[in-house]
């Protein structure tokens, strides 16, 4: 496609956050990104995703403000797909398909944060350290510093 584009990020750099506009879609080509939430003064790793894992898949297809924030943990590579990019190229029945997944995506995430889930058996992703609290608050403040 032509409106893909390579981008080549170090580690602990910050893509987006949460609440953005920002809608192209990633696919991760090498390295790897923590997924994350900010819930008051704590960083809330949600998931940790490496290569061929895509990023930025609900504001792609629905053109919502972003639902996480992504951070590199590695040198990471990424292959980036613009919204102008599948308007052009996508058939009209998969961007319907992509919204409708998304809603439904949306939907079960809302639900979960209203009503949380029990966990039974389930393995969850370990909690930030302080130190690593600390150092992701910093780069967080440094993002937003420069985006102003």
């Amino acid at each position: 496609m032509e409106g893909t584009q390579i981008i080549n990020l170090n580690k602990d750099y910050i893509l987006f956050l949460a609440e953005e506009e920002e809608n192209d879609l990633y696919i991760i080509q090498s390295g790897k990104v923590m997924v994350f939430v900010q819930k008051g003064s704590e960083i809330i790793p949600i998931a940790y995703l490496g290569k061929d894992e895509y990023i930025g898949e609900l504001s792609f297809f629905d053109d919502e403000p972003r639902s996480a924030s992504i951070m590199c943990m590695d040198n990471t590579q990424l292959k980036k797909i613009s919204t102008a990019d599948m308007n052009e190229h996508f058939p009209r029945w998969l961007k319907t398909i992509g919204l409708q997944l998304t809603r439904k995506i949306r939907e079960g995430d809302e639900l979960i944060r209203s009503k949380g889930i029990r966990k039974k058996n389930l393995e969850s992703i370990k909690p930030l350290s302080i130190e690593e609290q600390t150092r992701c608050f910093k780069l967080v403040d440094q993002y937003k510093s420069k985006a102003k």
